[in-house]
Order: structure tokens, then C-alpha cells, then sequence
């Protein structure tokens, strides 16, 4: 059954958002400017018909960008209660196409990960969850912008693979493949795309209200039975820590929950780079390299098998509804070449070419590469994953505004992570580049994104909490230890 447009009501304890707004330019006080002035004095909440006027006359074009930016920035100033964030988002989601999957004979579930440096989780994740019988795995993406890498760039490397599919195509791949990974088309939360566009550019990104709308927005548009969240902080995050990750997540679990989806979230460090990879075809090529061998970077895989457990949980696949059993059955279908099988249907179903999958060592390699290498003898206590995101840009594995082009090949590989030893002369970082002129630099500044101690190193727990609706729970590393 093809997609269709079909409202999605957020319940936020009145009935105001199921009212349409009133005309064209709602009631006859209702202004761009008395909205904008509204948040801005903060002397009370927005009303609900205010929300929906204000975005849906944005999404037409009424609403001027410069209001919009205006009213952005005193949201970020003076927040919003839950009721307005819960009423922005319903706006954002019912501005463009909600997906249907109730013919699919299979449960749906999704992640969303905030984003971070060397996160290529979802290149592992959705074809690992999908390999299981009766589970599928509909994924909306996003591009790389500043220090963080994006799942649509780094599919893009693959000659041939197509992430703009459109709601109609996506649906049709969906349900013959089990999943999808591609681009938010341009008719899926108008709203949002134009008001991140905004966000951008305007400094008004970090606004726990505006990162709850946006994100569940996409996500509830993308409309999966149930959604796994990932949650990061640290100095390469959009939040710097626990405590403002642990309030996100439970904003957007709030607003899933509502919206009938199960929703859960781990909060995890994003202190230093994910895996061994930073660079679009790098991280792919590591990707491929977990799923045929089953094995690889202990903080690349954990973080997949924990969230592919939950998934699965969500899903009712797991027996016993433990995270201890979701594991062992992520790890068996990643280790038996079951992802892998999955992620190779995927590449042919989007007209990707297996060719580069099968044999990735025939991939064109970066032009100019240099080694970075250690000088004295001890442990990594550090890497700075900030630091390496903007070397990313700088070498053009990245991009500092939404026009930039990527380079595939560019990146750089990490043989060595925290809490290794090394020796002097040891190589522990490898920079590819096509940009010759950017090369030493490039290298100068990953080693000085590096810290040495005499004394061995233990890694801090990658995963710190497990959030759900029902609250805020540690989590034990130990659960990984056979």
C-alpha cells in the first residue's frame, strides 16, 4: 500500500491541537510579528492555534524566513513547555506526507542517533535488525554537517546506490527487501527541513525543545511501529552532558510514547571517534568488514548489538525480553553473515554495485595519504573526537555548509584506540586526503588530537543510562562479557 497523507495527532492534554488553525491568517490578532513577540516576552505559553498557524504559513511561505529565525532564536532563549513542544512537532509532522506501513507483513522499528564522529552504527544496525524473520526496518537518514558524519553521504560512496528514493519507491523497497536507508524525500516534514535549514545558519541547533520536534518529527512521519534512540554526549555532541542528554531523551520518548510508538533511548559518550574509521567510504568499508567477519572495533560492535537487542525486544523477538538474550541473538546473525546477506540486498534494492562490496580493495584509494606517528612509548589516554571531526572537514570527508562537496575517499583510519599501548616509530592514525595541500597539516593536528600516559588507560563506560518512559536507569558495560 503506497504511503498517503493522513494527520497524526500528538496527544498533549487538550484538545487544541485537533483543531485546524482559522483561515489563512488564523484569528485577527494572529500576526507573524505578535507570535514572534509572544516568545520572545515570554509571559505565557503559546496557545495551540498559534503553533499550527505560525508553522503551517511558514511551510506556504506567508511566514518570511527572517520571522521564522527571529521566533527560532527566542525559542532557544525562553524554551517551551511540553504541551507547545508536543503541538509544534504534530504541526511539523502533519506538514508533509505520513508513511503507512499497516499492510507490511512485518513490525517496523527504527533508531535515530544524535550524531557524532566515526557513528556509522546505522550501516550495521538496520540490516542486522532486518535479518530477523518478520521485522523490518524503514530508515530516514540524515547528511553530514560540521564535525558530524552522515549515513546518506557514506552510503552515497557506493557507485550506483540511491538514497533519494521518494516515499512512493521507499515503501515499494521496504517491503520487498525488509529495509531502506534513504533521505527524508522532499514532501516528508516540510516544516522541519526548512526550519533546519534556519537552525543551521542561525546558531539555534541546541534547543531541547527544538531538537525534540525536529527529530521526532522525521521520525514520526516515518511512522515505525517502534523507535531505539541514541542519545550522545560529550565533547563531540550536540550536548556536553549526561543530565541534558538524559532531559532529550525523555522529551522525545515522551512525544513517541504519545504518539503510540514504543520508545526508548541509551545515552552514550561521544568523547572519542566510534570505531577505527572517520571518513564516508572508510567507515563503510569498516562496516563491511564487521559484517563479513563478525568481529571488529569493541565499541563499533557493542553499541550495535545493544541497540539491535533493544530493537528486537520492542519487536517481541526476544523469548525471554531481556537484553542479555537480545545481545546473543544480534551477535549470531552478525558473526553467521545473515547482516551482511541483508546489507548486500539492500545495496542491489537502492542500485548500488556489489562489486565494490564483494571486493572493496578495487575501491579508488585517496591520492595523497601520511602516517601519523607516535614518538615515545606508553597509552593512549585520549582522541580527541571534536578535534578529528574538523580535521574531517578540513581534508573533505566533511562539510561546513550543506552546499559542500564530499570527498569519498577522504578520512582517516585509527590503528590504534584508547587505552592501547604503543611504541615509539608505532603508526597510529593513517590520514587519506585528495587535497595535497592539507595533508601535513592534517596530520600535525591528529597527533596533537592524541594524549599519551606512562600508565595504562581504561576506557570510561561507553553506554552510561537506559532511558524509557518509565525512567532513568543505569547501565553496566558488563552485560557485553560472556
Amino acid at each position: 500500500m503506497p504511503p498517503k497523507r493522513s494527520d497524526i495527532t500528538i496527544d498533549n492534554g487538550t484538545n487544541a491541537v485537533n483543531e485546524e488553525p482559522k483561515g489563512k491568517h488564523g484569528s485577527p490578532n494572529m500576526t507573524p510579528v505578535s507570535i514572534i513577540a509572544t516568545k520572545r516576552d515570554n509571559k505565557r505559553p503559546h496557545s495551540d492555534e498559534e503553533i499550527k498557524w505560525f508553522v503551517q504559513n511558514f511551510t506556504s511561505g506567508l511566514v518570511k524566513d527572517y520571522q521564522m529565525t527571529a521566533w527560532l532564536m527566542a525559542v532557544c532563549l525562553n524554551g517551551m513547555i511540553d504541551r507547545e513542544t508536543a503541538t509544534l512537532t504534530s504541526a511539523m509532522v502533519n506538514s508533509g506526507r505520513i508513511l503507512d506501513w499497516s499492510e507490511l507483513d512485518a513490525i517496523t522499528v527504527d533508531k535515530h542517533s544524535t550524531g557524532g564522529v566515526g557513528d556509522k552504527i546505522s550501516l550495521i544496525l538496520a540490516p542486522l535488525v532486518s535479518s530477523f524473520d518478520g521485522i523490518a526496518v524503514p530508515m530516514m537518514a540524515g547528511r553530514g554537517l560540521g564535525h558530524t558524519g552522515g549515513t546518506i553521504d557514506k552510503l552515497e560512496t557506493i557507485p550506483g546506490f540511491r538514497t533519494d528514493l521518494g516515499c512512493d519507491k521507499f515503501h515499494d523497497v521496504v517491503s520487498s527487501t525488509g529495509l531502506a536507508i534513504v533521505s527524508p524525500g522532499s514532501d516528508v516534514a516540510v516544516a522541519d527541513r526548512k526550519m533546519y535549514a534556519l537552525r543551521d545558519v542561525t546558531y539555534t541547533v541546541r534547543s531541547l525543545p527544538l531538537q525534540t520536534s525536529s527529530i521526532m518529527s522525521k521520525k514520526i512521519a516515518e511512522n515505525p511501529d517502534s523507535l531505539v534512540l541514541d542519545v550522545k554526549f560529550g565533547r563531540a555532541s550536540f550536548n556536553k552532558d549526561t543530565d541534558e542528554s538524559i532531559e532529550l531523551s525523555k522529551r522525545m520518548i515522551q512525544t513517541g510514547e504519545l504518539c503510540g510508538k514504543t520508545t526508548t533511548a541509551f545515552i552514550t559518550r561521544m568523547d572519542h571517534p566510534i570505531g577505527n574509521a572517520v571518513g564516508n567510504w572508510l567507515e563503510v568499508l569498516e562496516c563491511i568488514n564487521v559484517m563479513k567477519s563478525g568481529k571488529g572495533p569493541k565499541d563499533l560492535v557493542n553499541l550495535c548489538l545493544v541497540q539491535a537487542a533493544q530493537m528486537l525486544i520492542q519487536c517481541g523477538a526476544v523469548p525471554s525480553g531481556t537484553l542479555k538474550e537480545g545481545i546473543i541473538m544480534a551477535r549470531e546473525n552478525l558473526s553467521n553473515g545473515k547482516a551482511y546477506g541483508k546489507f548486500r540486498e539492500m545495496v542491489v534494492s537502492q542500485g548500488g554495485d556489489l562489486r565494490c562490496i564483494d571486493k572493496p580493495e578495487d575501491y579508488p584509494r585517496a591520492q595523497f595519504k601520511a602516517d601519523v606517528i607516535a614518538t615515545s612509548k606508553g597509552f593512549i589516554s585520549d582522541i580527541n573526537a571534536l578535534e578529528i571531526g574538523h580535521i574531517g572537514v578540513m581534508i573533505g570527508a566533511g562539510r561546513n555548509c550543506s552546499e559542500d562537496a564530499i570527498d569519498a575517499t577522504a578520512g582517516i583510519w585509527f590503528h590504534r584506540k584508547v587505552g592501547d599501548r604503543v611504541e615509539a616509530s608505532d603508526a597510529i592514525a593513517t590520514v587519506y586526503t585528495e587535497r595535497e595541500e592539507t595533508l601535513n597539516s592534517a596530520a600535525d593536528s591528529v597527533f596533537q588530537a592524541f594524549s599519551f600516559s606512562e600508565v595504562p588507560v581504561e576506557p570510561e563506560p561507553l553506554i552510561t543510562n537506559f532511558v524509557t518512559k518509565d525512567g532513568v536507569s543505569n547501565f553496566s558495560m558488563s552485560i557485553f562479557e560472556d
